[in-house]
């Protein structure tokens, strides 16, 4: 048995390999000692976080994009749960429709959405502004928070929740001490993935913010067309940190919950 596992194994290595190996690559540069993009480096060097440190133009990337990916986060929130909760609970004729409506923010073109954000927040005065970006961001992120907050509504026993209404609670209340405590997993992940949906636009932020202030993506964009030394592998890198931290803790509060529980 052990001997037909090693195949398996090594299959499923390969496979990780495989899609870790961008993000390897953009690590391995990032420490390099060389002045411009090259893979393997020549060397190892910490000069390039450094100069990301140093740099007020990529520390204001960085800032610009925790206030819009908060922001986008924050109204992911509001918008989605109540979304996946009538989705989920509401005897609806047209919620095949809604479903596809929905997902269609995950398969429009990106273009697409930049433009149509550009020519409606040009009228409303919101075109170079963190509101205005967030509002656009919130499109396309909000089906990462609806799907996970769906899947953990599905997976959720209604008969606790009806217990604690029988036991004299609102149904509001119930929902608010009862429901949410326990699907908060979910919610948290589908909010760390509308953050990080955030973070990677790159078109809609181009569209809504130009040249005036740029997120950490238009950033990166504009240093590979500008410049091509491994300070964007650095700050691709802290993305990537960045991303990680977010779901071990995401993790970790999701055992502590079950723990509780």
């Amino acid at each position: 048995m052990r001997g037909r596992g090693v195949p398996q194994l090594l299959l499923a290595a390969l496979i990780l390999v495989y899609l870790l190996f961008p993000v390897i690559v953009v690590l391995a540069i990032s420490f390099s000692s060389a002045t411009y993009l090259r893979f393997p480096p020549p060397g190892f060097s910490f000069r390039w976080y450094g100069k990301l440190i140093e740099s007020d133009e990529w520390i204001a990337a960085f800032v610009l994009t925790l206030e819009v990916g908060a922001l986008t986060t924050v109204l992911t929130t509001l918008l989605g749960v109540p979304a996946a909760f009538g989705l989920v609970r509401l005897e609806l004729r047209a919620k095949a429709l809604l479903n596809g409506l929905l997902l269609m923010a995950l398969i429009t073109p990106a273009v697409i959405r930049g433009l149509g954000s550009y020519l409606l927040f040009v009228r409303l005065g919101l075109v170079n502004s963190v509101v205005g970006l967030a509002c656009a961001h919130t499109v396309s992120a909000l089906p990462y928070l609806v799907i996970n907050v769906v899947a953990s509504l599905k997976g959720f026993d209604l008969s606790i929740e009806r217990a604690a209404v029988v036991h004299g609670a609102s149904p509001l209340t119930a929902i608010r001490r009862v429901t949410l405590p326990i699907i908060a997993p979910g919610i948290l992940v589908g909010a760390i993935f509308a953050f990080l949906s955030s973070a990677q636009e790159l078109l809609v932020s181009i569209y809504l913010m130009g040249t005036v202030r740029k997120p950490l993506a238009v950033k990166m964009w504009e240093g590979v067309r500008v410049a091509v030394d491994p300070t964007i592998a650095a700050a691709s890198t802290a993305v990537i940190v960045m991303a990680v931290l977010a779901f071990v803790s995401a993790a970790a509060l999701h055992r502590r919950a079950s723990a509780r529980a």
